[in-house]
């Protein structure tokens, strides 16, 4: 019997084990945004309320997150021509396209927005026929997705929804009329706000472009389209590697204890019934 139960407490002792490493490799943010107006937002031009929250200000060497407004084309996370309006938040943001992202990761930042403009490209957009987003995903390039979240912005006159909007998770749609998540991105275009550190000229047509990123790297001279170039310091999104070893070993170690229960109840079996034998 105390071979049994040390071999018992033993297995506990194992699986709790595993248990807290699988939760030690789950991701500590989960990113979110609020954005009001959502709904019968006014076709000539608003201003719209965009408040993050769960964001990883570390994250990617502290580049933070593009809040922009525009279409999801394609080519979304590379072409910053596309958007109307943009900001760089990021620890270090302040003020001049640019916006703080507090250490918890949560911010608040104000996007002109209008349905019809003509982007960086030359091309028209037309909000009120294609869907456009306030839109969040992780600045400079850095391939992360779980920054990116997507919320619609419907016009009056382009379809139905009422109140503030809302998603979260990465690559979040719209969870109800009028709500959503979108990924932030450095843009131009009319009324561009432009990325941190950008600067727009040329009136309503001006375009923004990023002078330097938040380590303090010259971006100066560079197309609207460099802030979306991966840099050489950026990094990558964390592989996930870690999680799936954990819960592998989390598998393995019930399976261990599972076996070691057996086993030992088998052999408790055999010598009671060993004791009881005449």
């Amino acid at each position: 019997m105390p071979n049994f139960r040390a071999s018992r407490r033993g297995a506990v002792v194992a699986a709790t084990a595993a248990g807290l490493l699988v939760a030690a490799s789950l991701p500590a943010h989960a990113a979110s945004v609020q954005v009001a107006p959502t709904s019968g937002v006014n076709p000539a031009g608003q201003a719209v309320t965009v408040r993050g929250s769960g964001f990883d200000p570390v994250r990617n060497n502290k580049f933070g997150v593009y809040v922009v407004f525009g279409p999801r084309r394609p080519d979304w996370t590379s072409n910053s021509n596309a958007y109307l309006a943009a900001n760089w938040v990021h620890p270090g943001g302040s003020g001049g396209g640019q916006a703080r992202m507090s250490p918890s990761g949560g911010f608040s930042v104000t996007l002109s927005v209008k349905a019809k403009y003509t982007d960086g490209d030359g091309r028209k957009v037309d909000c009120l026929a294609t869907q456009c987003y306030v839109i969040t995903m992780a600045a400079h390039g850095v391939p992360d997705r779980s920054q990116d979240t997507f919320t619609p912005i419907r016009f009056k006159g382009s379809g139905t929804g009422s109140g503030p909007g809302s998603a979260t998770g990465p690559g979040g749609t719209a969870n109800s009329a009028g709500s959503g998540q979108g990924r932030a991105a450095s843009g131009s275009g009319p009324g561009a706000q432009g990325v941190p550190g950008a600067s727009a000229t040329g009136g309503p047509s001006g375009t923004a472009s990023p002078s330097a990123t938040p380590d303090g790297a010259s971006l100066a001279g560079a197309s609207p389209a460099g802030a979306f170039e991966q840099t050489a310091s950026g990094g990558r999104a964390a592989s996930p590697w870690p999680f799936w070893a954990a819960t592998a070993a989390a598998a393995a170690a019930a399976l261990i204890a599972r076996t070691v229960l057996r086993r030992r109840s088998a052999r408790s079996g055999r010598r009671r019934d060993l004791g009881h034998s005449p």
